[in-house]
């Protein structure tokens, strides 16, 4: 999923369509599935790059 499809809304409807593909291909071959299907659930926010959180004093540092 892009950036822009999560600014237009497009998110959720996407992920809703993943979930039913990954149910019907687990119901349809079993075998290839050793638990649960991914979890495709809508998160409200996500975080690019979220392990590199800058603190104010970092960027008096770096100026």
């Amino acid at each position: 999923m892009t950036p822009a499809q999560r600014h237009q809304g497009l998110d959720i409807e996407i992920l809703l369509k993943r979930t039913e593909v990954y149910t019907k291909a687990k119901e349809q071959n079993p075998c290839r599935w050793t638990g649960k299907i991914k979890n495709w659930e809508h998160e409200k926010e996500v975080k690019l790059n979220p392990g590199n959180a800058t603190t104010e004093s970092n960027k008096c540092e770096a100026a």
